[in-house]
Order: structure tokens, then sequence, then C-alpha cells
């Protein structure tokens, strides 16, 4: 896809990933839409893109609940016409020990990182079959294909399960004219700590303070993305080796989980 005088709608865009994609697509010359629920990014982000002259606008929308996408999509798809590119970025984490994690903060997790994706494509998916033409880029994790932390598994669940539907959708909707990618970054410099919620665990050092130090920027991330939308390409990483990782994982799953566990209780370094 040529981004050139498309309109692109980006969840989750006034930070992170999300803002970093907003920027670099209006820079190739596509008009932008962020949905997301922080007034003051979003406004920041709008200037930003107006003041290198692209075009933007923005709408407060909780992917989470179904009256508020749908209100989205009809104020986009008839104020602004069809919607060429439909990035579902926005995210949130839940972790802390299986047991203990409440069924509603479950709920919560499933309902932003998994069922949101699911109803904005319900809302922007039929102008686009319609059309026979569109582009979908879904935001799930490299923890959605490898998990790596037994104290993240309500996140690694919906990333394994943004990584399914696209992989679905990319089967379904290639032949339809619409090309779908998914993107799996690992550590990545974003806000995603703020919503951030650890059950179970108390004390220092718990949460996001256990985070690695930061491996790539958004700004890194927004030009693979970019990348891979014009070259149709299905799957997006953020280093190349986690290629590598994955392809060991494939070949031997036994083993790769014997290498984590072995980590996990340092024996040996994961690779």
């Amino acid at each position: 896809m040529d981004l050139n005088g498309k309109l692109a709608l980006v969840t989750g865009g006034a930070s992170g990933i999300g803002r970093a994609c907003a920027l670099a697509m209006a820079r190739r010359g596509a008009q932008v839409v962020i949905a997301d629920l922080n007034e003051e990014r979003t406004a920041e982000t709008l200037a930003e893109i107006e003041a290198f002259g692209g075009r933007a606008r923005g709408f407060d929308c909780d992917v989470s609940r179904d009256g508020q996408v749908e209100r989205l999509a009809e104020r986009v798809l008839g104020e602004m016409g069809g919607v060429d590119l439909l990035m579902n970025n926005a995210g949130v984490v839940l972790g802390g020990p299986m047991e203990k994690i409440p069924m509603a903060d479950w709920e919560w997790i499933v309902n932003i990182n998994l069922l949101g994706p699911v109803r904005c494509l319900r809302a922007f998916l039929p102008q686009m079959i319609e059309r026979g033409s569109g582009y979908i880029v879904n935001t799930a994790s490299f923890a959605g294909l490898v998990a790596h932390n037994p104290l993240t598994i309500p996140y690694d669940t919906t990333k394994h399960g943004v990584v399914g539907l696209s992989a679905g959708l990319a089967l379904y909707l290639r032949p339809k004219g619409i090309g779908v990618s998914v993107l799996c970054p690992g550590y990545v410099e974003t806000n995603l700590a703020e919503h951030y919620r650890f059950r179970g665990m108390d004390g220092v050092g718990v949460g996001p303070a256990q985070m690695p130090d930061v491996v790539v920027t958004p700004e890194d991330v927004a030009e693979k993305v970019i990348a891979a939308v014009e070259a149709e390409r299905f799957l997006i990483l953020s280093q190349p080796e986690h290629a590598r990782i994955w392809a060991r994982r494939a070949q031997d799953i036994d083993a790769h989980i014997e290498r984590q566990l072995q980590a996990l209780t340092g024996q040996q370094p994961a690779n």
C-alpha cells in the first residue's frame, strides 16, 4: 500500500508505538485519525502532525466498549469516508501469579487487548470488503509468539490471541484485496507501564520496575511497520534475533521450554 492520500486510523495513537506510527504515516501523506482516551496527548500529537503540514483528526474512544467503537465508526465513515488502513494498537498489561489474578482483571485485559481489535474490525472491515481494498495492522507482541515470563500470562494470552486473529484474517482477507500484518515487538520505550496491573505480589521491584532496559524506540518500530505495509509483509518483528528465537522454538518446543526454565532458575541464559 502506498500511504499517500490514504486515510489511516490508529487506536492508542496518542502515545508510544501508536503515536510514532501516526506521525510516520502522516509524513508519508496519509490523513490520520487518532482514536485514544488521553485528550491531552491526542492534542499534542495532532499539533505535531499539523506542524509539518500533515492532516489529522482525533477522536475519544474506549475500544473496550461496543457503543464507543460504533460511534467512532459512524463519525469517521460519515465525515471522512472509508478507512484505508486500520491499526489496532491500543493495549494494556496485566501480570502476577496466575492463581492470584481476579477474574475481573482477566476480563479487563481481554476486553481491551483482544476484543478491542475485534470490535474495530467489525466496525471498519465491512466497508473495506465492499470496496475490495484496505489494510489491517494488529499490534501483538513478541510475547504473542513466544511466552517468556511466567508472571505475564494474561498479557501473553491476549497477544497470542491477536497473532491467531491476524493469521486467520490474512487467509480470509487477502483474496478480497485487503492486506494484513501483525506487529510483534519486543521491549519498546512506551508508556505501557502507566496502565500496568500487577496482582498478588508486594514488595520493591515488583511490576513495571522489573522491565529490562529499553532496546528499541517507537520510531524504530514505526519505520518497520511502514515498510511492512508497503511490502504487504505479514510478520513485523522489532529485533532480528527474535526470528532466530522463534525458529528454534518451532523446531523443538520442549527443548525451548527447558532452556527458558533453566534461564529463569539461573542455570544458563535463554537463547
